[in-house]
């Protein structure tokens, strides 16, 4: 059995497809899309990025439902976690 390494890419994208199903595909992706660092497909699949990237991600959602955001985040990227030896951001602790 292959174990897929998760990678911010990865947290990045749930992340976004969560806003999606929330706030509508437009909105979520135009957020997203205010991370330089990062590339964002029109189906909310995420290119590039990093531990700062993510941070940047979480704090553009925040910046318009703060603690709805931070919950839906972390509830978005809980699964992708176990095992995972990723350093996360304070966004998402």
């Amino acid at each position: 059995m292959t174990v897929k390494t998760v990678g911010y890419e990865d947290l990045m994208t749930a992340i976004v497809k969560k806003q999606i199903s929330v706030i509508g595909s437009e909105r979520a992706i135009l957020f997203a899309r205010k991370v330089p660092q990062i590339a964002v497909s029109n189906d909310g699949t995420v290119v590039g990025g990093n531990k700062a990237a993510l941070s940047a991600l979480c704090q553009q959602y925040m910046s318009v439902a703060s603690g709805v955001a931070k919950m839906l985040m972390k509830s978005a990227v809980a699964p992708l976690l176990n095992g995972s030896q990723l350093d996360l951001p304070d966004e998402l602790r």
